[in-house]
């Protein structure tokens, strides 16, 4: 099994730190970089295209101290499987500034991910960040986090997820065992008190860890994850949620 992060509006986030913690993260997994390439701007037929481009770590990184590249991968691949892959992207090809986390389950040992993850948003800003698992596969896990191919881990949760409506700060995407919240995201309105009040209220809520003066992680437990989500759902703070379909009543036996 698979799990990602998705780290959004990382505009503030330079492509030389993101490289940098890359490294770390791989290191700390005892995962070696297998392969690396960048997004190539071209033109094509008189049109602006692109194509992705394999290349060295050393190649990327003499390349992004150039500032020649916009969007760039990293990934661990064995036996024609990825076990690890980090993707920096920006907003150049008409997508959104983010960073992605994608890594098969076994790599994890004692929650480091979260931990490093954690140490990065102490000394870096970007405005949410969420951490999901239960995806098949590294494809399963890609989808996810894109936003795209019909791929949800929620049974009651959208097929497709519209970013752009996380710009507000007023929305969340769904609720996770793990969510990188901003100080905006604590301010939001919930049953005549802020989200920051209402996780701090019951233990079954959440717990809440300020990371730095504009970041708090909310992690929340797993048994309480339906009831949260259906909570928060309904008053339509969150965006990929949808309500629940109720299951067909099975035909009753009849007696002889």
């Amino acid at each position: 099994m698979y799990s990602g992060i998705v780290l959004y509006n990382t505009e503030n986030i330079s492509q030389n730190i993101a490289l940098e913690f890359a490294e770390t993260l791989f290191s700390a997994l005892n995962t070696p970089i297998t392969e690396a390439s960048y997004v190539k701007p071209i033109t094509k037929n008189g049109d602006r295209d692109f194509k992705l481009v394999n290349i060295s770590l050393k190649g990327l990184k003499r390349k992004i101290n150039l500032q020649e590249i916009i969007t760039f991968y990293i990934l661990n691949v064995l036996d024609a499987i990825c076990r690890l892959q980090f993707s920096y992207k920006t907003d150049k090809f008409g997508g959104k500034n983010k960073i992605h986390i994608l890594y098969n389950n076994k790599l994890d040992h004692d929650g480091i991910v979260l931990e490093l993850i954690k140490n990065f948003a102490r000394q870096n800003y970007f405005a949410y960040g969420i951490k999901y698992s239960g995806c098949d596969d590294i494809a399963n896990a890609t989808e996810y986090a894109g936003g795209f191919n019909f791929a949800t881990i929620y049974p009651y949760e959208k097929y497709h997820f519209d970013e752009k409506k996380l710009d507000d700060n007023k929305r969340l995407r769904m609720i996770y065992t793990a969510n990188i919240i901003n100080c905006y995201h604590l301010e939001i309105g919930v049953d005549n008190t802020t989200l920051k009040d209402w996780i701090l209220s019951d233990t079954s809520h959440g717990t809440l860890e300020e990371l730095s003066d504009k970041l708090w992680l909310w992690q929340v437990p797993e048994n309480e994850l339906d009831n949260i989500n259906y909570f928060l759902g309904q008053l339509g703070l969150l965006i990929s949620w949808k309500l629940p379909t109720p299951e067909p009543e099975k035909p009753r036996r009849r007696l002889p």
